[in-house]
């Protein structure tokens, strides 16, 4: 009889411990992260994802700081004389481009 009662108590005590436990894992989050690590498609598709969103910010942010650093040349080196010739033909370079472009997609080409 005693030996029930011992069983008992310890199986009670085990049974609140589990308890405890499950309540601390669900209050740190650990349980969701589990349920991510036990499904490859979440996983994937979360990776690719933030695959996607990183090339973005990599293409946003070298946009910025080439036109930033294009435009601080020009104000600093587009006086010289050469320097200034140079960007001079660049920019009319990139507007017989933009000119051929825009008259090939008149002609339907």
């Amino acid at each position: 009889m005693i030996d029930k009662v011992k069983n008992f108590v310890t199986d009670r005590k085990v049974k609140i411990s589990e308890r405890r436990v499950a309540e601390k894992v669900s209050a740190t989050g650990l349980d969701d992260f589990v349920r991510y690590l036990r499904s490859p498609w979440r996983i994937l598709w979360s990776n690719f994802l933030a695959g996607i969103f990183r090339g973005l910010g990599f293409v946003i942010g070298a946009t910025v700081v080439l036109a930033i650093s294009v435009y601080v040349l020009v104000q600093v080196l587009g006086n010289l004389p050469w320097v200034g010739e140079f960007f001079q033909w660049v920019g009319g370079f990139v507007k017989d481009v933009q000119e051929g472009a825009a008259t090939l997609k008149s002609i339907g080409r």
